[in-house]
């Protein structure tokens, strides 16, 4: 005669992870990676996390406030990120340390890196939703070394920014493919010109 085997020994199903704002903006991240920013969407996202759309409506207010967390966490990332590569060097050492990793980072997160450039840095009021100086620190710190004052410091470290970001936007839109240029040697003279150019700004 079969038995059925007891209930204390059959395997329940594994249950579907918590979704929690962090875990949604986490997977959001590893979305842009796989597919791309014009991709990310409230329902893809949903199947990417095993459930439907409107659950995800209570960790996040729309698409626009999941991109924007989206946008400050890859600040984030970029920002530490560049403390890390910078630490233990100084002057021009560190200058291009960082840029170097900047620019490794737009070539690995793509999607990721498209969230600087999709997403306002103002709000509905024109006002400012990030704090511009907290986020060149790593910059000014290594570009404070060549006698610069804060705010002198503070606007190299902008220009710097734009600098590797315009490079980095040429070589993800296919402009350097087309021209005779080695995108490797030409970046590194552009950091180095840059950094040779502190020590005359005091």
């Amino acid at each position: 005669m079969t038995t059925e085997p007891a209930t204390a020994h059959r395997r329940t199903p594994a249950r579907a992870t918590r979704l929690n704002r962090e875990t949604v903006v986490n997977a959001a991240l590893s979305f842009l990676d796989r597919a791309g920013w014009d991709a990310l969407t409230i329902n893809a996202l949903a199947v990417e996390l095993g459930t439907k759309g409107p659950s995800l409506y209570n960790h996040v207010d729309s698409l626009d406030d999941l991109r924007h967390e989206v946008r400050d966490r890859v600040l984030v990332e970029i920002v530490g990120m560049l403390h890390t590569v910078s630490s233990g060097r100084t002057s021009e050492d560190a200058i291009l340390a960082m840029a170097g990793a900047y620019r490794s980072y737009a070539h690995h997160h793509p999607g990721r890196y498209a969230a600087l450039t999709r997403m306002p840095f103002l709000d509905a009021v024109d006002r400012p939703t990030i704090d511009a100086r907290e986020l060149a620190k790593p910059a000014t710190e290594v570009i404070g070394v060549y006698g610069l004052n804060e705010d002198t410091a503070f606007h190299a470290g902008v220009e710097l920014w734009a600098a590797m970001h315009g490079f980095v936007m040429l070589e993800m839109t296919g402009f350097m493919a087309g021209i005779e240029m080695d995108p490797d040697a030409a970046f590194a003279e552009m950091v180095h010109r840059f950094a040779s150019g502190l020590a005359e700004r005091k």
